[in-house]
């Protein structure tokens, strides 16, 4: 709108939009005074929104009516409206140019005259009296004007919007507004600003004693109302600036004035976001979105049909059916009674419909129970391994299957079955199942046992025979329990072959027999020698009589050797001597081989000997062989396990009869003269030293003193140089025993005292 006129009898105005709004009212301030008392101020403003006129009510104390209806609040201005209000009617014309005409006539009705009355006689004292007060009054009047007139300070009041109404309160003087500024003399008022289409507004104002001053305030317009229509129709919220607004009425929402970024949320369809500016002041705009589907359409079959259709969980329908689904990932499973679920992945796009394949639904499995006799049979079905018997499988129905059930011991059999569906196997029984059962057929084999005599034969807990006996069992992997009383029990792993006997013999061992057997053939010591186990055994020590090359005193006795024992396989040499006496030289100042390390360490006594012993056991923690007593060394009884000397016997029995492998005259065999190689002996390269009074001719050994241990061959035990080298050390006492045949001595220790002890050669 650019241009306003005003028409009243044969005035004319004409005003710019930008002098709007125009003011209709009793104040002596309006554009249109209409009759009616001051105080009423203005009733009526006419102003322009988005280019159009729009009349608002502001002061409901007067009547107004537009086209004879009765006017409040707001109303667009459209060609031909008219308003009647107070002595006033005022007709608009909208012109095609946008020009508004406002042509203003008298309303009659509201006009009456004056009343004269007839002057009476008597009156004219009381008018003279009356005279002489009012002029008085109105002296008092103007000097009271003309007081606050001169005391009172112009005050420019800036609002916006431009010509809003202004109310002020407060003081002792009238508050006039004169070429735009309001006399106010110093001191608080309480101003009250209002405009249509704004919240109106309330402020304290102090006046300072500055003659000019100017006041500016800012009116907020009131919320508009934003009318939203979506195509198609559908359900919807709204957020504002992330906030969700709660409609006023359906598809109206109150929004504050000003730019606001706007969200429409509709389900099943994409969410529309747009810039809107809302205008306010109560005015209703109306906007139409246009809604885009968020699905597209999935056409899905099924065979059989009348499957349950579920998209991610939900019951969507029964197929075959054309469903909307939402864009996105979605999982789809297909239900039905008997079948087994169908599970699809779907990637939907909107707008782009599917036409998925067929979908064979597959039978639930039906139950299979197979049982054997006896139980525990390996089940296989169609050649996978499924479990011991009893054991049950689900199947697809309808289909062969082969079964095939196998038992160490007995017969593989195997059977080819169809299953029904599971809803005929539970209408035929009670059973949620079909069972087959096997009865399967042993296979067997022989088993001939010999050995101890009267050992009981037990296989699974049960005794089942006695050796000697021959007996038939199931032909797999089994373990056979052999025992007698005074025997260690023995478990005999066996597999009976069909169609051939089988040879056991199995001999017992008494407990001291398992302990030998449980012990290590070899150990060693932490100098790295290493010991052979030595067995028990029985035996007659000493030289008979008349045999070449017996001495005296060496008589025969019968001895038993109770305990097993270890031995070491060589002599101490001298590195190992050395750790414990890292001064012994073993004789090397006549001759330096002696000191060799690998040489036998020689040049030592009994207590030397022994002490190495002792020194060895605490090394390895192992309880001393030998005690003090009167500063002697004495060996503890019963024996430790600590190391010691051999006894005599001892050393016999591993010497002459190899720990009861066999006796031997001489180390390299039964008769003279000695084998070439078989040991350092007194030969041909000791003439001329001085050492030994006889040598052996025709032998050539290469060492005139000691040779490095191990060097030659050893006995059948694998001992080395018990024939040769040097001599060894045992624990007896020097002794000459009485010649004993009948009662066997067990384990000898040779006598508690004497005048030196024993050392041993072959």
């Amino acid at each position: 709108m650019s241009q306003i006129s005003i028409r009243q009898g044969e005035d004319y105005q004409s005003f710019e939009s930008s002098n709007l709004p125009i003011k209709i009212g009793t104040d002596l301030n309006a554009d249109i005074r209409i009759l009616g008392p001051l105080s009423i101020g203005v009733v009526l403003l006419i102003d322009s929104l988005d280019g159009r006129p729009f009349i608002q009510v502001v002061n409901e104390k007067m009547e107004v009516l537009i086209n004879d209806q009765l006017l409040s609040g707001n109303h667009r201005i459209n060609n031909e409206d008219r308003i009647d209000v107070a002595d006033k009617s005022i007709a608009f014309e909208l012109s095609g140019d946008n020009e508004l005409t406002l042509t203003i006539t008298s309303n009659e009705d509201s006009l009456q005259p004056t009343q004269f009355q007839k002057k009476t006689a008597g009156t004219t004292i009381f008018s003279s009296r009356v005279f002489k007060y009012s002029a008085t009054a109105l002296i008092l009047g103007l000097t009271y004007f003309l007081f606050y007139l001169f005391t009172a300070n112009a005050i420019l009041i800036k609002l916006q919007p431009v010509g809003s109404e202004v109310n002020i309160s407060g003081g002792y003087f009238p508050h006039l507004k004169i070429g735009g500024r309001y006399l106010l003399r110093q001191g608080n008022y309480q101003l009250d600003v209002a405009y249509p289409g704004y919240y109106p507004l309330s402020a304290a104002i102090a006046i300072n004693a500055d003659s000019s001053q100017e006041i500016g305030f800012g009116l907020e317009k009131l919320p508009g109302e934003l009318m939203i229509k979506t195509s198609p129709e559908s359900d919807f919220v709204v957020s504002v600036d992330g906030n969700l607004v709660q409609p006023a009425v359906a598809g109206v929402f109150i929004i504050a004035a000003g730019e606001h970024k706007l969200r429409i949320i509709a389900d099943r369809y994409f969410t529309v976001e747009q810039d809107i500016l809302i205008d306010g002041m109560e005015l209703t705009q109306e906007i139409e979105v246009t809604l885009t589907p968020a699905w597209a359409e999935i056409s899905i079959q099924s065979l059989p049909t009348g499957a349950n259709i579920l998209i991610d969980g939900k019951p969507s329908g029964i197929s075959p059916n054309t469903l909307e689904v939402l864009e996105g990932e979605h999982t789809m499973v297909l239900n039905k009674s008997g079948y087994k679920p169908f599970e699809q992945s779907l990637v939907v796009k909107a707008s782009q419909p599917q036409f998925l394949d067929s979908i064979e639904l597959s039978r639930l499995d039906s139950k299979l129970k197979v049982t054997t006799n006896p139980n525990g049979a390996a089940v296989n079905i169609n050649s996978i391994y499924q479990g011991l018997s009893p054991v049950i499988v689900e199947l697809p129905p309808l289909k062969p299957h082969v079964v095939e059930v196998s038992k160490p011991g007995y017969q593989t059999q195997t059977e080819e079955i169809i299953l029904p569906t599971s809803e005929e196997i539970q209408a035929n029984g009670t059973k949620d199942f079909l069972q087959i059962e096997t009865n399967l057929k042993p296979i067997k084999g022989f088993i001939r046992v010999i050995g101890t005599e009267g050992a009981s034969i037990l296989a699974d807990g049960k005794q089942i025979a006695q050796i000697p006996s021959t007996i038939e069992l199931l032909a797999k992997a089994q373990t056979l329990i052999v025992q007698k009383e005074g025997y260690v029990t023995q478990e005999i792993n066996i597999q009976p072959t069909p169609g051939y006997e089988q040879n056991l013999n199995i001999r017992l061992l008494t407990p001291e027999e398992a302990v030998l057997a449980a012990m290590p053939e070899y150990i060693e010591t932490s100098l790295g020698l290493q010991m052979r186990l030595v067995s028990s055994g029985t035996f007659v020590m000493g030289t008979p009589r008349g045999d070449q090359g017996r001495r005296q005193g060496e008589t025969e006795r019968l001895i038993k050797i109770t305990r097993p024992f270890y031995v070491g396989v060589r002599e101490i040499i001298n590195k190992e001597f050395r750790q414990f006496k890292p001064r012994h030289t073993s004789g090397a100042e006549t001759f330096r081989e002696l000191s060799n390390g690998l040489h036998p360490a020689v040049m030592l006594t009994w207590e030397e000997a022994v002490d190495f012993c002792q020194k060895l056991s605490s090394k390895e923690s192992l309880e001393p062989a030998y005690e003090k007593i009167n500063g002697q060394y004495q060996l503890i009884q019963p024996v430790t396990n600590g190391y010691r000397l051999l006894t005599e016997a001892e050393w016999e029995w591993v010497a002459r009869f190899n720990g009861g492998a066999g006796k031997q005259r001489y180390p390299w065999g039964e008769s003279m003269p000695v084998k070439p190689e078989s040991g350092n002996y007194a030969d041909e390269s000791v003439e001329g030293l001085d050492l030994v009074a006889n040598t052996l001719s025709n032998y050539w050994d290469g060492y005139p003193v000691t040779s490095p241990a191990q060097k030659f061959s050893p006995n059948a035990l694998g001992i080395y140089d018990l024939g040769g080298n040097v001599a060894e050390w045992v624990n007896d006492y020097y002794s000459v025993y009485s010649t004993n045949l009948k009662q066997a001595e067990l384990d000898p220790l040779g006598p508690d005292e004497g005048g030196c002890k024993s050392y041993s050669r072959f």
